[in-house]
């Protein structure tokens, strides 16, 4: 991938030249810091972790690239949709630093609608967190949720001591910024120990989804998943559940839904 000061010529090839230069003016203000000795344009954002005394967030700094960029006909009119994700690469000073399994990636989203012959937000959130090890998730899908509404999806994997989990993570424009949506979608702890003697303590459950475009919950197109396999001592095969989108929360799992929170 390129750095952004790079990348941001390549918004020409989506649209036209003085729109490019909008985007970019458009982007800068939220990625204000270029630094220098690792030749990337970023921002001192959230890492994904917290003080476990204040519970406020860890900052750090991100290199950040665009990941994804397409122009949607909607009903009401064009829309451009910016995927950007950003890796830990230097702290508060400037300074180079390693990456850990304490921070997450970065990842932004941006909507944009035409003002004149260039672009003006609609909506916006640039610093969420997605990725482990401080890397940012990349190669991100753009499908349709609603009749008028895309949002960004990806699968989020990581593990912590022998605990394994992936997550859809779903990003939708909601009003002026973005509703980030994590949905549980594989858990196994055998590595943890779990499944050797006590196997009532035993996890290994999957998920398959698909978006279920044949009808409108909330405005939204619902997600059908269905899940196999065992967690908290029971077996599912084939089993069907829906989770429905809430307005302003996005896709919420519900409290019976077996793999909540397994992430």
């Amino acid at each position: 991938m390129l750095r952004l000061c790079l990348s941001f010529g390549l918004l020409g090839f989506a649209t036209n030249t003085s729109a490019a230069d909008s985007v970019m003016d458009i982007l800068k203000p939220y990625y204000p810091i270029y630094n220098e000795a690792l030749g990337c344009h970023g921002a001192i954002a959230p890492s994904g972790s917290v003080s476990g005394l204040t519970r406020e967030p860890y900052m750090t700094g991100y290199c950040i690239d665009i990941d994804r960029q397409k122009v949607i006909e909607t009903d009401k009119g064009k829309r451009l949709y910016i995927l950007i994700t950003g890796d830990v690469s230097f702290d508060e000073d400037g300074k180079e630093v390693l990456r850990g399994h304490g921070a997450s990636g970065l990842v932004g989203m941006f909507v944009l609608k035409p003002k004149g012959e260039g672009w003006q937000v609609e909506s916006a959130n640039p610093y969420m967190n997605a990725g482990s090890n401080g890397l940012g998730l990349g190669d991100w899908d753009l499908e349709q949720f609603a009749t008028n509404t895309w949002s960004f999806i990806n699968e989020h994997g990581d593990t912590h001591q022998g605990y394994y989990s992936d997550s859809l993570v779903i990003l939708t424009p909601s009003g002026s910024g973005i509703t980030q949506s994590w949905i549980g979608i594989n858990f196994n702890n055998e590595n943890a120990g779990k499944c050797e003697d006590d196997m009532s303590e035993c996890d290994d459950v999957k998920a398959t989804f698909t978006v279920d475009s044949s009808r409108v919950v909330n405005g939204f197109y619902p997600l059908e998943l269905t899940i196999n396999g065992r967690t908290k001592g029971k077996v599912y095969a084939d089993f069907v559940y829906r989770i429905h989108y809430q307005k302003d929360k996005g896709y919420i799992e519900p409290n019976d839904y077996p793999l909540k929170d397994n992430y």
